[in-house]
């Protein structure tokens, strides 16, 4: 073939090859999904949300989030208040996580994203449900990128798997969407600590210059005396770890009395269960009390303080009738400190 005849077929084939891409490009831009925001209706509708639901393997439901007159709560822990800042942290993530790349559509591949029915038993991912101010949003959650990070998704009934720009998977242990405040009561106000476990000496903490002695003992006459401050210091801030209702079984095998100069009792009844410390809280208001305190004080605002600290006190009540709460760790150990340990290593 002459360079004439060489020139026309390159050319020829040249036009072939361009055909050929622009059909495919056509064809893509019909067919392929697009990315963008993965819940674009979700920003609009937070505020009309009424229900979160987190289900897992088996289709079982882990953490479950209703929205009472304004507020979110946990009906699954007696209803105790939620934590909201998280709840609205987790929306807006949610709300603002984007579709980056395009996986499989394939439900025969999809557990290799963790991204199979929640329904499955042995089911990798969790659905997210996301009820009120329209059809229910459903959301597949899957594992997460091995290097780039962010989520493997589903949406709704869509078989189409998408890699986000953002890591959204939501907590699955229902303690960790608990609002965890019980109570604060700074050391600065308490001005006893009484406590009386079962089968050990019952003792008394209480307020000495700058710190609080034992049983008449001075502070410094302690092993450690920061450890009784840390043991005046209980309530400031107590946080739960957990909360279930409570039907009076068993019985305490600790109480402890704390009373601050402002007239409030804190009585926390305890015991162990697996290692565990479970507590009943309650509260009590002594008018009198407080009164002597702000008189020697001289406050001018008497009245509205010591009303201020009553509705407090039957605000705790409230919150805590008919409930037990699992105590921290670190926290549940000040309690369960015996007189001796106090003692020990005396100066």
């Amino acid at each position: 073939m002459n360079p004439r005849g060489l020139a026309i077929a390159a050319l020829a084939v040249l036009l072939l090859v361009m055909v050929a891409w622009w059909s495919l490009e056509r064809r893509d831009a019909v067919t392929a999904p697009s990315a963008g925001l993965m819940l674009p209706e979700l920003a609009a509708r937070t505020d009309a949300l009424e229900r979160i639901e987190l289900r897992v393997a088996g289709g079982r439901t882990a953490v479950d989030l209703v929205r009472v007159d304004g507020e979110w709560r946990m009906p699954a822990r007696t209803g105790w208040p939620a934590n909201q800042r998280r709840i609205g942290d987790a929306l807006r993530l949610l709300a603002e996580a984007r579709r980056i790349e395009a996986k499989t559509a394939d439900p025969a591949r999809w557990s290799r994203l963790g991204l199979e029915d929640v329904a499955a038993e042995d089911a990798k991912g969790a659905e997210l449900v996301l009820s009120g101010g329209g059809d229910p949003l459903r959301v597949v959650i899957g594992g997460n990128h091995p290097s780039l990070g962010g989520s493997y998704v589903r949406v709704g009934a869509d078989p189409q798997a998408w890699l986000l720009d953002a890591d959204i998977e939501p907590a699955r242990e229902p303690a960790l969407w608990l609002d965890r405040r019980l109570v604060d009561i700074p050391v600065a106000r308490v001005a006893r600590v009484r406590i009386a476990a079962t089968g050990a000496r019952p003792f008394e903490l209480v307020r000495a210059d700058d710190g609080f002695g034992l049983d008449g003992l001075p502070p410094q006459a302690l092993g450690n005396p920061d450890a009784a401050m840390a043991t005046a210091g209980f309530a400031e801030p107590l946080q739960l770890e957990d909360v279930a209702a409570d039907d009076g079984e068993p019985a305490p095998t600790l109480i402890a009395d704390i009373a601050t100069v402002d007239g409030i009792d804190l009585t926390v009844t305890a015991w162990r269960q697996d290692d565990i410390t479970w507590a009943r809280l309650s509260a009590n208001f002594d008018a009198a009390r407080a009164q002597a305190w702000l008189a020697q004080g001289g406050a001018a605002d008497a009245d509205s303080r010591l009303a201020t600290l009553r509705l407090q006190v039957e605000g705790w009540q409230e919150r805590w009738q008919g409930r037990r709460f699992r105590l921290p760790a670190q926290k549940a150990e000040l309690l369960w400190r015996t007189r001796e340990e106090y003692l020990a290593d005396r100066r």
